[in-house]
């Protein structure tokens, strides 16, 4: 279970209806991905920061193993990213990013 504040999310159209994104405060900061060629899935961590400043992607054998290690992430993280959001909201209402 996601902690307070964070939810699962679609943001793409998914014929199957699977979330695919965790948002915090409207910001996405993690992606699952499903590869097209070879199967499996991957995840992209730290979506709310820069292209440049993002942590490698993770794969993931399955849908439900990207889920369940998304969680996971989440939970561990959870204070940095609360952090991390706080600073873009007071600089994108400074007119910065």
């Amino acid at each position: 279970m996601l902690p307070p504040d964070f939810h699962w999310r679609s943001v793409a159209s998914r014929p199957d209806g699977k979330d695919d994104s965790v948002f915090c405060d409207g910001t996405q900061v993690l992606r699952l991905s499903e590869r097209i060629n070879e199967g499996g899935w991957y995840a992209s961590l730290n979506t709310q920061r820069p292209e440049r400043e993002r942590w490698t992607t993770l794969e993931c054998t399955s849908y439900e193993q990207g889920t369940a290690g998304a969680v996971l992430w989440v939970v561990r993280h959870q204070t940095r990213l609360r952090a991390e959001i706080d600073r873009l909201r007071v600089a994108r209402a400074a007119g910065k990013r």
